[in-house]
């Protein structure tokens, strides 16, 4: 007699491991005062980067108004900091600095990246939080653009360009410097004001196992996530009924290698599969996602702290083959970005 063995792909069944929704929201403010009440604008603020808080001088932050996210740009910058977390492998110095572009009748005025606030110069300034509410993470980026100069000059629109970093295998990596929110905004600055320009770009619904999708932007605190290989773990491992199944146990385990990035009306998606050999067949798969992501920043160039992400997520999987030779569970993780 002659027994048959089940090709594998026959076995395979593509499914969806969890499917997040995250927003992106976007929201700026534009301040013009007189050089004598420079000093009333700027508030004392508490901010955080997970459990560790640090002090920034900021504007107020009410009445924000809504801009627009540049989901092209976006998209860009998300797939080329998921290549760089995935691969280790990026620009070994930025582009160009996170800018801020002003439209004026004669051309364009360009803020440009620095370190705090400073007199008689043009710049911005960049602060990050992330923290968590009602079980996920939200990462806020803070972008506040100065003037302090004599110039003047009326504006029809804004624009904001940043890049990605990360800490690589070989040291940091960068994205390119990409446009990822724009508004129309019309106002005049004279040589006897100063000029303040607020940016809010954040990201909610993040749970935490997908806060490593979250790119890191260019930041004050120089806050970078490490990538897979350097620090980070991220592996899928599934339940087949014959295994330890835990983090640290023996059951089958994958990890995210590759992800496809794509925009669908005002979302970006990104799709990363996981391919798993299960083994004997099972009519059951439980899953489990293990992860651990390291954060380090400097704050004011005088110290270095590393905060550590860890956890795992639970999901059941109900593949159609049982008591096959083999079964080889090809699964997704998809995130999508909603802007707004």
């Amino acid at each position: 007699m002659t027994v048959r063995r089940k090709r594998v792909d026959d076995m395979q069944q593509k499914l969806v491991i969890r499917k997040e929704l995250m927003k992106v929201k976007g929201n700026y403010k534009v301040i013009i005062v007189k050089k004598e009440d420079f000093y009333k604008v700027l508030k004392l603020t508490k901010l955080r980067i997970l459990n560790k808080e640090y002090e920034v001088l900021m504007p107020p932050l009410d009445d924000m108004l809504k801009n627009t996210i540049d989901v092209n740009g976006l998209s860009i910058l998300i797939s080329q900091y998921l290549s760089m977390i995935t691969t280790n492998s990026g620009y070994s110095s930025p582009t160009t600095q996170t800018q801020m572009v002003l439209t004026t009748p004669n051309g364009t005025v360009t803020f440009t990246y620095t370190f705090g606030v400073n007199s008689n110069t043009q710049g911005v300034s960049v602060y990050l939080q992330i923290f968590q509410e009602s079980g996920n993470f939200i990462v806020q980026y803070y972008f506040v653009g100065y003037d302090t100069t004599d110039a003047s000059y009326t504006t029809s629109r804004i624009e904001l360009y940043t890049f990605a970093g990360a800490v690589g295998s070989s040291g940091n990596i960068y994205s390119d410097t990409i446009r990822i929110a724009y508004a129309n905004a019309s106002f005049t600055k004279n040589s006897n004001s100063y000029l303040f320009i607020v940016w809010l770009i954040q990201f909610q619904n993040v749970p935490s196992y997908a806060i490593f999708f979250v790119p890191t932007l260019q930041n004050n605190p120089g806050a970078n996530a490490y990538t897979i290989g350097n620090g980070a773990t991220y592996t899928v491992i599934v339940n087949n009924n014959q295994c330890n199944f835990a983090c640290n146990g023996n059951c089958p385990a994958g990890g995210i290698s590759g992800f496809i990035t794509y925009v669908q009306g005002n979302n970006i998606i990104a799709e990363f599969p996981i391919e798993l050999d299960v083994g004997g067949g099972v009519s059951t798969a439980e899953i489990l996602i293990c992860y651990k992501i390291p954060y380090g920043y400097f704050q004011n160039n005088t110290f270095y702290v590393e905060f550590n992400i860890s956890g795992s997520s639970n999901i059941t999987l109900s593949p159609p083959v049982s008591g096959s030779v083999l079964y080889v569970l090809i699964a997704t993780i998809t995130v999508i970005f909603q802007t707004s």
